[in-house]
């Protein structure tokens, strides 16, 4: 059964993993979405991610215990290619101080958490600080993930909610994102290089100019419109 709030028909509901144990389909009935063309204002975000009142609506995220890795806990958001959303901007109310977004391996933004309140954990007695982190992407995309950081080692995440703020995928949404390293600044990375005395090898000459060739492209496109 679906949780959350929706503003307006969804096509497809986006999925939601953890690199970290958790409960079977737990995580995923924390996952709350809204449109983002009613407008994400600073209230609504307020009210979407207001804490919980007891700790029973916690999800935990537990490190795989057998694992001799200190792999950190990630979240995996997907919609479906063919379902017709995007996301624009995502919330999290968790026990992680704070959380980076990824577009596949691009780092994308970090959002620092802010105290919204302590609840205390039944089965450990312990109190659970749970802050509150949001980001909006640059560009709205079918799929990231989420790097959830907490101070210490721990060896486990509350999760309270997740709010995705979800738009139907634009048909020229390839027009309008910028193209690879389209805001990168060709002439002063060769013009540092240079001044260094270094020269660029074959291969990094080549890539360079494969972007330099896409910035292009992308001019082109923006003087079309």
């Amino acid at each position: 059964m679906e949780t959350g709030t929706v503003d307006g028909p969804l096509t497809r509901r986006p999925s939601l993993a953890s690199s970290w144990d958790a409960d079977c389909g737990a995580l995923a009935q924390r996952l709350h979405l809204t449109r983002a063309d009613l407008g994400a204002r600073d209230a609504h975000w307020e009210e979407l991610l207001a804490p919980p009142d007891t700790s029973q609506d916690l999800v935990v995220l537990q490190r795989n215990l057998n694992s001799q890795d200190e792999n950190p806990c990630f979240l995996y958001l997907r919609c479906d290619p063919g379902g017709g959303e995007e996301i624009v901007s995502i919330g999290i109310l968790s026990s992680a101080r704070n959380m980076e977004v990824y577009l596949g391996e691009e780092y994308c933004g970090t959002s620092r958490g802010k105290n919204v309140c302590n609840v205390l954990d039944d089965s450990e007695h312990e109190k659970i600080t749970l802050y509150k982190n949001y980001l909006k992407l640059e560009s709205s995309t079918h799929a990231c993930k989420l790097k959830l950081l907490s101070f210490g080692e721990r060896q486990c995440v509350f999760i309270s909610k997740m709010v995705v703020h979800v738009r139907p995928v634009s048909t020229n949404s390839s027009a309008s994102s910028p193209a690879l390293g389209s805001r990168i600044d060709l002439e002063r990375v060769q013009t540092i290089m240079e001044s260094m005395g270094s020269k660029l090898s074959p291969g990094a000459q080549q890539l360079m100019n494969m972007v330099r060739f896409q910035q292009q492209n992308w001019i082109d496109i923006r003087k079309r419109d």
